[in-house]
């Protein structure tokens, strides 16, 4: 059986409403985006993941001989198709909202209408858009695989989405020009750089990627949250703000007081401390996963945030046997988060539901997705 991989990495509310006896409603509460920070305590009581699910939904992803997944991220969607890769030999996949297998789509090469990876993925309407580090060039094409158009930046950043008809830019302490180094910047219709933010001190030389994208749309504008940083910034067209700081205390492994030399990099995939953090930001909710070193014995937690209650969760994603995660989360698809699950972890997962929590869209039953070694998709709402 495939195995799933936790960690992708390139180096190395519902608010209920209720009455009460007199009948006067309960308001919800407006979440802002002012600056806010969470205190991400990893000793918090850790709580089941089925505990805070109010219901799910299961998509089966069909299997066939060209649609064989070992795992599903960079997701996206649009008029009832599912686009995602793998990470197999860079295809891309698609599916309709059944999970009935479309069309795969691969146009990896060195030609000037092909990519040579594929370091992020989104969707543009129905336009498929692909950033290739290797080539610093954002490809273009329809969703039957036909070219459209490229365009090669002048910068090489580490991550990248479009915005404001132009680009913004995780540089992960890439040069923007000859010159400057700055940790995010900002691309124009043209590919002229028109914004810079945070500049890079002689501390913070060295990069490091993951393959999640740092950048990420939210709202009106986009989120950045660079790999090894625990502040997330968001850009719009009322600027460039800092919008959550990521509390861990002294469990946060970086010190910008301290060099950030090869050795101080190495170290960390031993150390307890989380030295990165993935933050999936939605209108009232967050999911946090922490990165840390390979510690015998630690499981690192995943946080889920309530930004109207105000409350964090220690949330348990481990398997009823304490093993591996049963869940990543990809994103926020309105209040619900998209979790994709390993076909064999699906009927153990479940059987910590109740019966009326439970959905399968049409096409799928738990028979087929135990038949199957692709994963699953599952769609999460929270209580």
């Amino acid at each position: 059986m495939k195995q799933f991989s936790l960690f992708f990495l390139l180096l190395l509310v519902t608010f209920s409403c209720s009455k009460n006896t007199s009948e006067e409603e309960i308001e919800a509460v407006v979440v802002t985006d002012d600056f806010k920070s969470y205190r991400l305590d990893m000793d918090l009581p850790v709580e089941r993941f089925s505990d805070l699910i109010e219901s799910v939904e299961l998509v089966r992803m069909e299997e066939t001989d060209n649609s064989l997944l070992s795992y599903i991220y960079a997701i996206d969607h649009t008029k009832g198709e599912l686009v995602f890769t793998s990470g197999r030999e860079d295809d891309v996949f698609v599916f309709d909202s059944k999970g009935n297998f479309v069309r795969k789509i691969n146009r990896k090469g060195e030609g000037p209408e092909e990519y040579l990876n594929i370091t992020d993925l989104w969707l543009e309407g129905d336009t498929l858009a692909i950033y290739s580090m290797n080539k610093s060039t954002v490809m273009r094409y329809n969703l039957e695989g036909d070219f459209i158009r490229s365009e090669r930046l002048p910068a090489s950043p580490g991550h990248v989405l479009s915005y404001n008809k132009g680009y913004a830019m995780d540089m992960n302490y890439r040069p923007i020009n000859d010159t400057s180094r700055y940790r995010y910047a900002t691309l124009d219709r043209n590919l002229k750089p028109n914004g810079m933010y945070l500049p890079v001190d002689n501390r913070m030389a060295i990069g490091i990627s993951l393959s999640t994208n740092s950048v990420a749309p939210y709202k009106n504008g986009v989120i950045l949250h660079r790999a090894m940083s625990d502040t997330v910034h968001y850009m719009s067209d009322k600027g460039f703000t800092p919008l959550l700081h990521l509390n861990f205390g002294n469990d946060w492994y970086w010190k910008e007081s301290r060099d950030v030399t090869e050795q101080f990099v190495s170290e960390m995939g031993n150390t307890e401390k989380v030295w990165s953090a993935d933050a999936k930001i939605g209108a009232n909710r967050i999911w946090v996963l922490p990165y840390t070193g390979s510690v015998e014995g630690r499981v690192s937690p995943n946080f889920f945030i309530d930004r109207g209650a105000g409350t964090v969760h220690n949330v348990d994603m481990r398997k009823a046997d304490k093993s591996n995660s049963v869940a990543i989360a990809l994103r926020w698809d309105n209040e619900q988060m998209i979790f994709t699950i390993q076909s064999p972890d699906v009927a153990s997962f479940l059987s910590e539901l109740n019966e009326d929590q439970i959905k399968f869209r049409p096409s799928t039953t738990l028979e087929e997705i135990e038949s199957s070694e692709n994963p699953v998709l599952m769609w999460v709402k929270f209580k």
